[in-house]
């Protein structure tokens, strides 16, 4: 045998050895994941413990989630998994357990509408327009209960569908940190092997992959709403509502150091002042030294005339009054008649007519008011 074919031999045996080895790996990772689906879809199933059939016993939440079906079955007849969801949600208000009922169901065609078509027929089971809410993007369960969480706000819910649907509603809450329990209304099927059985063993694989391994979403979100009068939350604020301490105030060294500060932060931004500009300030600055100085001599100047003219006006006044004086007294003894002089009768004799006129004595005024004029007056 040739070497060739020595080594032909020895690849075949070890392509064989590899492909036997490839294939136990990958019946083991079949075997895991079949294990974990039906561990997942165990779990799943667990979480009956946490759904009701009695009115009685089923805690209160102030709001139900309906999940939604159409109202009719494929051939047409009227949907009996409708009828029993709708009669549940009713009974569960008219028991004061929930106060609101937020329909949850496809409307991605026009023609098809169930959450409409739920609020018609709760409407007619007796449950209030005003308490029924709407939520048109419940297109899968995944999509109601992430949306009643993240939407609408919800912090507790009680799911109202067949057991089959809250197990798996349950489920997926858990995981999203929603508090919910489930009421079960009738299931119209009561045979193991079934349509809804089959499709339900698909959907829980389906939810079990969505949670652990592929982190789905919803396809619709949007901006968060509130039902009935549950406030929008307050925005998250790092401060205290009350004061821990008492106001610190700012010392008097603080204070300068922070003042040196905004000097020395603002002080480069100051435009420096050119040659030009220097020499113009200086002369605006010396031609206001010059006009407050001469206002000062003038004032100064002002005040020294004001005396001269008083004392040239005393003068003037003194000599008018020497001059008037003067004139009096070269006037003779005619310019005044002193009424107290007596006249002589010895002379005259007793004929009254021959009296001589007595003569006149000037007599000066005091105290002349007038520079000019005349200077004495006659009584």
């Amino acid at each position: 045998m040739s070497s060739f074919d020595n080594n032909d031999t020895k690849f075949s045996t070890d392509f064989s050895r590899f492909s036997v080895i490839t294939m136990y790996m990958g019946l083991l990772v079949i075997v895991l994941g079949i294990l974990f689906l039906v561990l997942g879809c165990f779990r799943i199933s667990s979480y009956a413990f946490r759904t009701y059939e009695s009115i009685d016993k089923i805690p209160h939440n102030r709001v139900g989630l309906l999940f939604g079906t159409s109202p009719l079955d494929s051939s047409g007849a009227p949907n009996a998994y409708f009828d029993t969801r709708i009669m549940a949600a009713s009974q569960l208000f008219k028991a004061g357990k929930i106060d609101y009922v937020l329909v949850s169901g496809d409307n991605r065609h026009e023609s098809y509408n169930e959450p409409r078509f739920m609020k018609k027929y709760l409407i007619k089971a007796g449950v209030p327009a005003d308490r029924i809410v709407f939520d048109f993007a419940g297109i899968r369960t995944l999509d109601s209960v992430v949306r009643a969480r993240k939407v609408f706000l919800l912090k507790s819910v009680t799911f109202i569908s067949q057991d089959f649907q809250n197990e798996r509603a349950l489920f997926i809450a858990d995981k999203n940190d929603l508090n919910a329990v489930g009421f079960n209304a009738i299931n119209p099927s009561d045979s193991f092997i079934s349509f809804v059985g089959i499709r339900e063993f698909f959907a829980r694989i389906k939810c079990v992959l969505d949670v652990y391994v592929l982190g789905t979403e919803p396809k619709f979100l949007g901006k968060p709403e509130t039902i009935g009068k549950n406030p929008m939350p307050k925005n998250l604020s790092s401060k205290p509502k009350k004061l821990t301490s008492s106001l610190k105030l700012i010392s008097d060294s603080a204070f300068v150091i922070r003042q040196q500060e905004m000097i020395a932060k603002y002080a480069p931004l100051a435009k420096p002042l050119t040659d030009n500009a220097r020499v113009e300030k200086a002369k605006q600055e010396r031609f206001e030294h010059e006009y407050d100085k001469n206002q000062a001599d003038s004032y100064v100047i002002d005040n020294e005339q004001n005396e001269i003219l008083k004392e040239e006006q005393n003068e003037a006044l003194q000599e008018a009054n020497e001059v008037a004086l003067d004139s009096l007294n070269a006037g003779g003894g005619n310019t005044y008649i002193d009424p107290n002089e007596s006249l002589d009768v010895s002379t005259v004799g007793n004929d009254t007519s021959r009296r001589e006129t007595p003569k006149k004595r000037a007599v000066v005024r005091q105290g002349i008011k007038k520079a000019h004029g005349d200077p004495w007056d006659y009584y």
